[in-house]
């Protein structure tokens, strides 16, 4: 199993003047941070998210791999205008985790198309129940 697969992670934290605005610098969205959230759904002016997943490759050839993937997805932010415990308030938590596809061409440098889907584990505000993510480029 571990000799076709990867396991990948990344820890993103970030903090900004705390002013209270609803153009507050960092954004939840698919995109960005949490795969299933759905589109621009909130701002903040602090974050901290940390994604992991397991890539395995499942066909391998000269100019094409498949790859498939199991990921979870964890954030939490700071509201404008909040205070730092905001982070640690479950309302401002989010859990998303989800499968996913990996199309990597090995004739074009670094393209890759990848399809999520990531569903609700944990969002207190009931913003998203899940969603398709597509995207090009590795995640992170």
């Amino acid at each position: 199993m571990w000799n076709n697969g990867n396991f990948a992670n990344r820890l993103r934290v970030g903090l900004s003047s705390n002013e209270e605005t609803p153009f507050a610098p960092f954004a939840l969205d698919n995109n960005v941070n949490l795969r299933g959230v759905g589109i621009l759904v909130d701002r903040g002016t602090g974050s901290i998210v940390y994604n992991t997943e397991y890539r395995h490759t499942v066909y391998d050839k000269k100019w094409l791999a498949i790859q498939t993937n199991v990921f979870a997805d964890i954030g939490a932010w700071r509201n404008p205008g909040g205070k730092l415990n905001d982070f640690i308030e479950k309302d401002n938590l989010k859990i998303f985790s989800g499968l996913g596809l990996r199309f990597i061409s090995k004739k074009i440098y670094n393209a890759t198309f990848r399809i999520d889907y990531g569903f609700r584990v944990f969002d207190n505000k009931n913003n998203s129940n899940g969603g398709i993510v597509f995207g090009i480029g590795q995640y992170f």
